[in-house]
């Protein structure tokens, strides 16, 4: 007998999803680490990785950074200790983890509703927009995301399938989660649970098919050591995380104590609009399919053991938690993406639509092509669309500078990305005698400088430089100066340098 050839939707799936990793991982490869969010992490690794510190995260060298938990960071710092301090090093995790997550989520939907349901679900969840681009961004939200779908796939399978092995993973997501983003992950993951056993009167099989007393030492035994020691070595650590980042956070918009950065206020309901951005090219097309198949909704959601409303649940119990929030950021979603991708495969195979698979990879190659057209803007205009100090860094190593010559940004804010690429040499300030001091050691010192900003330099530092480069980032023009050769004791009266008109 022949073997049956696979259906051709099928195959065109198969090459989509091999077409979105290498896209994927030429990205992470070609872009450079982008200010803030991204460079900001990437250095806090590698102040890990250089310092051996592996319980306190620096957000400098004399500032813990206290608004994260390590998972993160301890990944991008092991990958950059094995293959170089560089931008996919740093990465990779996030691939990773991603990865995980789809093979969680395609796990779950093999084992409740086929193969054709899992290659759906793992092509709608792979080729998403918030998805696709989190996938190799250096964040804290794709543990998140692998946490709280371990935690929602154990559930399902120790329950459906009596599975102790399934039950101690379920606590091993908690601790894991502990470790990723702290107790949200818990609490991410426990809304939409307990409203299912709520509904479902599952309260028996919760107890019986879950092992809650090993469970729950398993979760302490993965967590806990960890926030002990991150207080003991930097008090007030739990302070500021627990109330701090996971209480006022949530319920000030305009919350005031972040130490890092600035609460991002937005009107409460906004995570709504963020995530059918989050969803595209996807909530674009099940928004008007839902509209089509109203008549047959009731008849399509009828099920004997809750799945529909298990996905539901996932999918929903994010967003109404951070609609009532009112301090949010595009990432936030990003947990619900694995219970979306379950919800519209169900969905889709239980309409039985004609040829119901020829389109899904049409739409699964969009982000593909919007990720290749992105990189190739980076690579070849990456002033354009990026903030990077990369190439100004570049040009500064080329000079070859001495172990003791210093580079000072005259800038208000820190450049992650250049103290990334610098392996922490490039600093920021705007203190003036800290500049001038520059022009009194026995070294040749750089500085980078706005150039709208030149003329608050000290006149004797505009003297004492010479400009060697300029880079354009975005709407800026970063200017690199050199310090005339040889090192001055005293700083001549010459005619300084002119900001550009």
């Amino acid at each position: 007998m022949k073997p049956t050839s696979r259906p051709g939707w099928q195959r065109q799936a198969f090459y989509v999803l091999l077409a979105l990793i290498v896209v994927r991982l030429s990205a992470m490869a070609l872009i450079p680490l982008n200010d803030t969010t991204e460079a900001r992490y990437a250095e806090i690794a590698r102040k890990m990785l250089e310092t051996g510190n592996w319980v306190t995260l620096w957000h400098d060298y004399q500032i813990p950074f206290w608004a994260k938990p390590p998972l993160s960071t301890w990944l991008s710092a092991a990958f950059m200790g094995v293959f170089g301090v560089n931008e996919l090093a740093a990465r990779l995790p996030a691939l990773l983890l991603s990865i995980g997550t789809v093979a969680l989520t395609a796990s779950l939907a093999a084992a409740r509703s086929g193969r054709d349901a899992a290659l759906a679900c793992v092509l709608v969840l792979a080729s998403g927009l918030l998805f696709f681009l989190a996938a190799g961004t250096v964040m804290t939200d794709p543990a998140l995301m692998f946490s709280v779908t371990l935690i929602q796939t154990a559930f399902w399978h120790a329950l459906a399938q009596h599975s102790r092995r399934w039950g101690y993973l379920f606590f091993v997501g908690m601790g894991v989660g502990l470790l990723a983003k702290g107790p949200v992950a818990i609490v991410l993951a426990a809304m939409p649970i307990g409203l299912w056993v709520i509904v479902r009167k599952q309260w028996k099989p919760l107890w019986q098919h879950l092992p809650w007393f090993g469970g729950l030492v398993l979760t302490l035994l993965i967590a806990a050591p960890w926030y002990l020691l991150a207080e003991h070595r930097t008090p007030g650590f739990l302070n500021y995380f627990i109330m701090g980042e996971h209480v006022s956070r949530f319920l000030d918009p305009g919350w005031k104590g972040d130490r890092y950065g600035f609460a991002h206020a937005t009107p409460h309901g906004m995570i709504w609009l963020y995530t059918v951005a989050a969803l595209l090219p996807w909530s674009l097309a099940m928004l008007p399919w839902l509209a089509r198949q109203r008549r047959r909704l009731p008849a399509l959601c009828r099920d004997q053991d809750g799945w529909l409303l298990y996905a539901a649940l996932w999918t929903v119990m994010t967003l109404l938690f951070f609609s009532l929030s009112g301090n949010i950021i595009w990432p936030y979603s990003m947990p619900m993406l694995p219970g979306f991708a379950l919800l519209f495969a169900e969905l889709w195979q239980r309409a039985d639509l004609p040829q119901r698979g020829r389109w899904l990879p049409a739409l699964g190659l969009v982000s593909a092509v919007i990720a290749l057209a992105a990189t190739a803007a980076f690579v070849l205009r990456p002033e354009a669309v990026g903030r990077s100090q990369k190439r100004l860094i570049e040009a500064w190593q080329h000079e070859q500078p001495s172990p003791d010559s210093q580079l000072l940004y005259w800038d208000r804010r820190r450049e992650f990305s250049a103290e990334f690429y610098s392996a922490g040499r490039a600093r920021s300030s705007t203190d003036s005698a800290r500049f001038e001091a520059l022009l009194h050691n026995t070294t040749r010192d750089y500085i980078a400088v706005d150039a709208k900003e030149v003329a608050e330099l000290p006149p004797a530092v505009r003297a004492g430089f010479e400009e060697i480069g300029r880079f354009r980032n975005l709407k800026d023009v970063i200017l690199l100066l050199r310090e005339h050769q040889p090192p001055r004791l005293a700083a001549p009266a010459t005619e300084p340098l002119r900001s550009p008109t």
